[in-house]
């Protein structure tokens, strides 16, 4: 584990291996150790997963919104001076921590070497395209705020849950699983206001002008599954990968095709297996 500065909050990293660096950013009410599985599978690479502001154990600034780009400022710095450097590197996001790592591709160009992108929250995308699906999100996720500021936590998360990880995946929870996700309401509201508030537009996803590989899991949402198809038809010569039985959180449920997937980046991608087909948009 290492500790960083970053605007007077420590933020915590786990580090995992030696060699070439790689900044893996996590999914929202998550942290850094979400990529434990993943590095395992990782040889030969300096893993560097930070637990991003407001998540795990590092702290949220007095005062001020954690947007997604003040996510990406967290993760520059990290480049640029701590344990993720020196620049560029690559960089893999998940989720929420995937639309950070594009707000860092956008922003600070010269530190990405290359980008994985699982399931980035990238709904933006679709409420400019008019696409549906972004109704359906957005319905969610007002739905969990409006919960969550009247205090009634497990209605927040029983919908949000069930909408993520299909019906009935909060009444299958544990009860400590539960009780952790209502002690992290308030993170979740924060993480989906930052989610409804993404400046990324489509031509901002024209400029990326690095290596991206777009992936998502062949059971995820149909939201998750668009946003995954428009980003890749977007960035310039991107491709878009589908992990087979895997769902919306695929770097904990299949950390070892996900590790694969960032094996084959940058560069030319190695012809995809039997088992892992490739949607070309």
């Amino acid at each position: 584990m290492d500790v960083f500065d970053f605007a007077g909050m420590s933020v915590h990293c786990e580090v995992w291996g030696a060699g070439g660096a790689l900044l893996m950013a996590h999914s929202g009410v998550g942290s850094g150790a979400q990529w434990q599985r993943v590095a395992a599978f990782l040889d030969g690479r300096r893993c560097v997963a930070p637990d991003l502001l407001g998540h795990g154990r590092t702290g949220a600034p007095a005062g001020v919104a954690i947007t997604h780009d003040l996510q990406a400022d967290l993760l520059a710095a990290l480049i640029e001076r701590g344990p993720a450097g020196p620049d560029p590197v690559d960089v893999v996001g998940h989720s929420y921590g995937g639309a950070g790592a594009v707000r860092l591709a956008l922003r600070r160009p010269g530190l990405v070497r290359s980008l994985v992108l699982i399931e980035p929250l990238l709904m933006s995308l679709l409420g400019e395209a008019g696409d549906p699906l972004f109704a359906e999100y957005e319905a969610v996720a007002r739905d969990f705020l409006r919960h969550a500021e009247a205090e009634n936590a497990a209605a927040a998360w029983a919908r949000f849950m069930d909408y993520r990880n299909g019906p009935g995946a909060w009444a299958a929870l544990g009860e400590k699983a539960r009780a952790r996700l209502v002690a992290q309401t308030a993170l979740g509201a924060e993480t989906l206001r930052a989610n409804l508030a993404n400046p990324t537009t489509l031509v901002d996803c024209c400029r990326i002008a690095v290596p991206t590989t777009v992936v998502l899991g062949a059971e995820t949402t149909p939201a998750d599954r668009r946003t995954a198809e428009v980003l890749a038809a977007t960035v310039p010569g991107s491709r878009c990968v589908a992990i087979p039985g895997a769902g919306h959180m695929s770097p904990l449920t299949h950390p070892e095709e996900v590790a694969r997937i960032i094996r084959e980046c940058p560069g030319k991608p190695s012809p995809p297996s039997p088992d892992e087909p490739e949607i070309r948009l």
